[in-house]
């Protein structure tokens, strides 16, 4: 393994080295005790200058460097979304196993190529859609399972900032956009609670409120086999955010303010020091003896650790992957129908977005 004679550690190398692979990914294999991280690689020479010096790893200069390395078993692809199949399928095809950042890809059919490619070689392709983990998420989805709302048939997901989106992310052929960014979250979270199938998408997108080429405030709406609605808002103009989380089932409602806290302390240094607030506890009503009757429900502790935790027992053997690249594909799915249903200014059924 990539730690030579003694070490049966996995070796791993990040791909880019802007905020998902300098704060999120290195952070999170290196706290992973089956991982090692072997080396991050850069096209800006500062950055490899401070890869080298503060974290003690290899510096490579691209991903064919990263490629060409024995010592790495595991590569992860954080870079700018419209890279994330290129890189992903040259990184199987060079017979490593990779972790791919969110959204899996810009389209359907390049997230089939990547499949083909991760079949083909026989290698591990899972999708870091990490907030699977976040606390808010698995109350809800405990709750969901105990019966607490009966059947959930409304639900509303917010997630909004006072500020533009910078970066690749301001830039359409990069993939960028609120949607993509934040949306694709909320779009991951509502196909795992809902488990009818995904009939239709109608999306609503603006690019004019803060003179950017990409999405600054969207509205998604999907509508599933079984009548479930889900509400999807991600907006860079939320001087105030709404809820969270806003759900309605035959027995319950649920209101849930605040965003998970693991990022906030995982960029402060200890991941492990996250703690939810009590006021954004989630408050649930539910009718008792013909009467409402409200409740604090404490969050469920999220743990994000636990996906490179889950993807080094996969490459052991011991586990499935918890973040199968099929489950990935479906966000890419509903973001291909919402880029459509908002240029053409309609619903758009899913079977119009994927091949036959």
């Amino acid at each position: 393994m990539a730690g030579g004679a003694g070490d049966d550690r996995f070796g791993v190398a990040i791909i880019g080295y802007g905020y998902a692979g300098r704060c999120f990914h290195s952070y999170l294999v290196r706290r992973c005790a089956a991982l090692r991280l072997v080396g991050i690689a850069s096209q800006r020479q500062a950055a490899r200058a401070e890869i080298a010096a503060t974290l003690g790893v290899r510096a490579y200069g691209g991903l064919a460097e990263a490629l060409d390395d024995p010592a790495v078993q595991l590569v992860v692809v954080a870079t700018p979304n419209d890279l994330h199949a290129p890189q992903a399928i040259a990184a199987l095809e060079a017979g490593k196993h990779v972790v791919v950042e969110k959204p899996m890809a810009l389209d359907v059919a390049s997230a089939d190529a990547m499949l083909a490619a991760s079949r083909h070689s026989g290698r591990l392709l899972t999708v870091f859609h990490n907030r699977r983990w976040d606390g808010d998420y698995l109350t809800i989805q405990r709750l969901i399972a105990e019966g607490w709302l009966g059947k959930p048939f409304y639900f509303e997901l917010f997630w909004g900032r006072a500020t533009p989106v910078r970066g690749w992310r301001a830039l359409a052929a990069h993939g960028g956009g609120r949607l993509w960014d934040l949306g694709v979250h909320m779009i991951d979270q509502a196909l795992q609670l809902v488990a009818a199938p995904l009939r239709q998408v109608h999306c609503r997108a603006r690019a004019d409120l803060l003179d950017t080429e990409v999405d600054d405030h969207a509205l998604c709406l999907l509508s599933f086999a079984d009548r479930t609605e889900v509400h999807i808002t991600a907006s860079s103009l939320a001087h105030r955010p709404k809820p969270r989380w806003y759900i309605m089932g035959t027995a319950g409602t649920l209101v849930k303010e605040g965003l998970d806290p693991q990022e906030q302390a995982m960029v402060s240094g200890d991941i492990d020091a996250a703690r939810e607030p009590p006021e954004h506890y989630a408050r649930l009503t539910v009718a008792a003896a013909g009467q409402p009757a409200e409740f604090a429900v404490p969050t469920v502790a999220g743990r994000w650790r636990s996906f490179y935790e889950n993807v080094a027992a996969a490459l052991r053997g011991e586990a499935p992957v918890a973040v199968t690249p099929e489950s990935a594909r479906l966000p890419v799915v509903v973001l291909a129908a919402a880029r459509r249903s908002a240029t053409e200014g309609r619903p758009v059924d899913i079977e119009e977005v994927t091949p036959a």
